[in-house]
């Protein structure tokens, strides 16, 4: 964060702090507004320090839609993890009735991974999107992970996406 406040010095603070206390260390931040594809700037700043004073997973959510995830220092930022409950009309553009599930893999006290499982809202329920509908979420998601600097690759048991840690710590040392 360029100028944080006392509120935002006093969170990295915590988060530090929590950092010895705990093996996994998940954040969950209810940031910013409504709508949009793109984690706004101050998202990305904050959830870099975040990441730096020693958090594991930035979990963050409010947007109604899904954004991207980064790979930042070792630590996993979901900028937004979209809806499986939702009391909006369905927005044609923004799809507020599509999100993922999120499986983060670990191993030997550290994230190994994640597998993302396409979802869609349907009779108030979140269920695994069918075909045609998973193949578009994906290419959104690709493009949109992409976008942060994150490497993608088809899910081998399921219609979905996984991203591997080990993958991304290999590309920062080759």
């Amino acid at each position: 964060v360029e100028d944080p406040d006392e509120r935002t010095a006093k969170l990295l603070s915590l988060v530090a702090l929590a950092r010895s206390e705990v093996d996994l260390l998940i954040v969950a931040a209810h940031w910013g507004g409504n709508w949009g594809f793109q984690p706004p700037h101050s998202h990305t700043n904050l959830a870099h320090d975040l990441i730096r004073a020693g958090a594991d997973v930035i979990f963050g959510h409010s947007a109604h839609v899904c954004r991207g995830v980064e790979i930042f220092e070792g630590g996993l930022i979901l900028y937004s993890t979209g809806d499986f409950v939702d009391d909006y009309a369905v927005d044609p553009v923004e799809r507020n009735d599509r999100s993922w599930a999120f499986e983060i893999l670990t191993g030997e006290g550290r994230i190994t991974g994640l597998n993302l499982y396409p979802t869609v809202i349907r009779d108030c329920q979140a269920r695994l999107a069918e075909e045609t509908e998973a193949l578009e979420m994906i290419e959104r998601m690709k493009e949109s992970c992409a976008a942060l600097g994150t490497q993608t690759m088809p899910s081998k048991s399921v219609r979905g996406l996984v991203i591997e840690m080990r993958q991304h710590a290999e590309a920062q040392f080759n």
